[in-house]
């Protein structure tokens, strides 16, 4: 059985789906909205400080305007953070997470999950066998967790074409090994170094 529950209004809302692949709406003020079981779709069009969460399934979570915590649970989990400063906690299962535009902070839990922060400055925390995607716009992709064995860093339009190219235009600060693809877009790795990273942790995408 499917079930629809849509908020409309302005004020402060909480819907829970119930069993079921729901559909839940929250739009203008602070939401609370939970799927629970079954695969739901969860939108949060305007509002900060409003909570989704999936709860078990395979779920989207969409959040348009303001700044939200976004929590896929139990299951392989899409959430598109678009615009605002946002949270994401992937949860078990293998996650998509696109942050959009703002300063996100993405969480991806247990699972081999795939991370595109968007632009602005991005924090990732992995657990997994991960991709993190940099793509050629003013960004910076900051990975707080870095597995050189498990994870990959996809490189979008950067005009890389080798390894070697992404070498030289890397340097060390710190415990950061970052990749400074332009003036405006760079990807800082926690814990590598140029000894530890590999062509196989780069995956370079014209």
């Amino acid at each position: 059985m499917t079930a629809t529950i849509s908020h409309i209004g302005t004020g402060n809302d909480t819907s829970y789906g119930g069993n079921g692949s729901d559909t839940l709406v929250g739009n203008d003020g602070t939401d609370l909205l939970e799927g629970d079981a079954g695969d739901d779709w969860i939108y949060m069009s305007a509002g900060d400080l409003s909570n989704a969460y999936g709860g078990t399934g395979n779920d989207v979570l969409i959040a348009t305007q303001g700044s939200v915590v976004m929590n896929g649970d139990d299951g392989n989990d899409v959430m598109y953070g678009l615009g605002g400063n946002d949270y994401f906690y992937g949860g078990n299962g293998d996650d998509t997470m696109y942050g959009g535009d703002g300063v996100d902070v993405l969480l991806g839990g247990a699972g081999n999950d795939y991370f595109d922060g968007g632009t602005g400055v991005n924090y990732y925390f992995g657990g997994g066998n991960n991709t993190f995607v940099s793509n050629d716009v003013p960004g910076v992709e900051v990975v707080q967790d870095f597995n050189a064995a498990t994870d990959t860093v996809q490189l979008n339009g950067t005009g890389f074409s080798s390894f070697a190219d992404v070498l030289s235009s890397s340097y060390q600060n710190g415990a950061y090994f970052v990749i400074q693809v332009d003036g405006d877009t760079a990807v800082w790795l926690n814990g590598a170094t140029a000894a530890t990273v590999t062509a196989a942790n780069f995956s370079i995408v014209s």
